[in-house]
């Protein structure tokens, strides 16, 4: 395995060329596939959900795709260090063209559940990996350019992912939607055997089964709340749910290798506290986010492309304020833009409550634009910390499970949304548009959520320059 890279080439110039370059490459076709498929069937689950009958059962679209996201990237580091960053990468690509070809085909709602539940495991296994690969080939004081320029990289795919989705399913059907990525599903093997990533010099990192297996478990149960109208099985998912996850964090390395690096959800540490801010914010944008396609149709009754572009306004706030807030040098000023993020988010979630409530489209503008500022000020400084305090030996490990913490925080949020939506009546209410009461629980629970991210996230410190 190749070392660590060093401290030279950190300019820009350095970062864009030769084999830095190609490898940067890489990592963003990754990134680039991530967002792009994210996006480019946000206005058309909700057209498959109407002609296959999946309404009721519209957040397992996204709890699916997380659990499954779940999967692969906590397996990813170990099948990465078993076949190789080249070999895993091709594989995980064509696992997710396999996923695309069921749901195009799905003849029901399950069929193109099942297809998104395998396009997770790629996505999981394809991001961390990319994310595994930054401290191996890029030195620890370019990783802040690394996330600038990822952030334009998420600019781009998410600008054309709901132009190229949403005018697929106008013009073509909602299958055909899924086919937009096609492009970078194809690029990716590409680009794979062009870079030759290196490794770490640290030893191969072996398959946690049972911290996994919990973990999994934990999120399976807290999907499966959402299937009840009655209180008490709700409840009694959550807290099966709870267990679970608390047993594969207690218990990690004791069944079974350790999954987690040190310190992971600790809260006198700074990776601890990393993934804990990292799962709340991401839990709290799930939250107001899995639902919003469906609660715009069903009160503004926008076309599809222009849902899809409201969807994606998060994405571009995020990405342009990445960029900006990448400029920021002295360690003070990065300690409040990074901790600032939870609030940009309460704001955004206030603002999208009321918008629905009030029935004001610009207000859906202007909290998107707030929810996508507070990941574009923190979101970096957060990852960027966590791995700078991660034990040497550790970095590949946290590099990897960062997007995992993030899209488990996902899956917790879809699944919350599906209980509350279903608690609250959501679908008979979308007939009548009205949807004043659903938005405020929905959105007050998201808040709650950036509340608790902006207090753990006080005492989280970025490396000395």
């Amino acid at each position: 395995m190749a070392r660590v890279a060093t401290e030279t080439g950190t300019s820009w110039a350095a970062l864009l060329s030769g084999r830095s370059g190609a490898v940067l490459g890489l990592i963003s076709a990754g990134i680039a596939l991530h967002a792009f498929n994210q996006f480019a069937i946000v206005a058309a689950l909700p057209l498959a959900a109407a002609e296959l009958g999946g309404t009721a059962t519209f957040s397992w679209a996204y709890s699916l795709y997380f659990i499954g996201s779940i999967a692969g990237g906590t397996g990813a580091a170990a099948y990465r260090d078993r076949l190789g960053p080249r070999a895993g990468m091709i594989l995980a690509a064509l696992l997710f063209a396999l996923g695309g070809l069921l749901a195009i085909s799905a003849p029901a709602f399950g069929w193109l559940l099942a297809g998104r539940m395998l396009q997770g495991v790629a996505d999981g296994l394809i991001v961390a990996m990319c994310y595994s690969l930054i401290p191996a080939n890029f030195p620890p004081r370019a990783i802040a350019r690394v996330f600038a320029i990822e952030a334009v990289v998420w600019a781009g795919a998410s600008l054309v992912g709901p132009l190229a989705g949403g005018l697929l399913a106008e013009t073509a059907s909602w299958r055909m939607s899924f086919l937009a990525v096609t492009p970078l599903v194809v690029a990716l093997p590409i680009l794979t055997l062009l870079a030759r990533p290196q490794v770490t010099v640290a030893a191969a990192v072996p398959l946690s089964l049972a911290t996994i297996a919990l973990s999994l478990l934990g999120a399976l149960m807290l999907s499966l709340s959402s299937l009840s109208e009655v209180g008490a099985v709700q409840a009694a998912a959550v807290v099966a749910s709870s267990v679970s996850f608390l047993a594969a964090i207690r218990l990690d390395g004791r069944l079974g290798p350790r999954l987690f690096p040190v310190g992971a959800f600790r809260l006198g540490s700074v990776v601890g506290r990393g993934f804990w801010v990292l799962l709340l914010m991401s839990a709290s944008h799930s939250v107001g986010s899995v639902y919003l396609a469906l609660m715009i149709n069903a009160v503004f009754g926008f076309r599809p492309a222009v849902v899809g572009y409201i969807i994606v306004l998060m994405a571009l706030s995020w990405s342009v304020v990445a960029i900006v807030a990448s400029r920021a040098v002295a360690r003070p000023a990065r300690h409040l833009l990074m901790r600032s993020g939870p609030l940009f988010q309460l704001a955004g979630f206030a603002l999208l409550a009321a918008a629905l409530g009030l029935q004001w489209s610009w207000l859906l503008v202007a909290g998107q634009l707030a929810i996508g500022t507070g990941f574009g000020v923190a979101w970096a400084g957060v990852n960027e910390a966590a791995m700078a305090a991660a034990p040497a030996e550790d970095r590949d490990r946290t590099g990897s499970l960062l997007p995992t913490v993030s899209t488990a925080g996902y899956a917790i949020g879809a699944s919350l949304a599906g209980m509350i939506t279903t608690a609250a009546g959501l679908v008979p209410r979308l007939a009548t548009g009205d949807l004043g009461e659903v938005a405020a629980w929905l959105y007050g629970t998201a808040g709650a959520l950036s509340v608790l991210a902006f207090l753990l996230g006080l005492r989280i410190r970025l490396p000395a320059a």
